[in-house]
C-alpha cells in the first residue's frame, strides 16, 4: 500500500536512551507493513514498541496533525 498525502515526520522515542529518532510517515508505514524494526538514531537499539501496527501509526499522525492545526489557529488568534 502506497501512502499518498501529507508526509510529516514522526518522532519515535527510544526507551533505552530517551533520544528521538525522526522519520517520514511514509517510511514508518512501509517499515511497519514490511515488518522491519526501526533502530534508534543515537544508540542503534531496535525500538520494539506498540506502534508496530498501521492503526497506531495512523493515530500518531492524526494526533500530530490535530496538534499542528490547533497551534496554527492559536497563533492566528494571537496575531489578530
Amino acid at each position: 500500500m502506497d501512502y499518498i498525502g501529507i508526509d510529516p515526520a514522526v518522532g519515535l522515542e527510544c526507551s533505552h536512551c530517551d533520544s528521538i529518532t525522526r522519520l517520514r510517515y511514509s517510511d514508518l508505514l512501509r517499515r511497519v507493513q514490511d515488518g522491519e524494526q526501526v533502530p534508534c538514531g543515537n544508540c542503534e537499539r531496535l525500538m520494539l514498541h506498540d506502534w508496530t501496527t498501521v492503526n497506531v501509526v495512523q493515530n500518531i499522525i492524526k494526533r500530530r496533525m490535530r496538534e499542528a492545526h490547533e497551534a496554527k489557529h492559536g497563533r492566528r488568534a494571537d496575531t489578530a
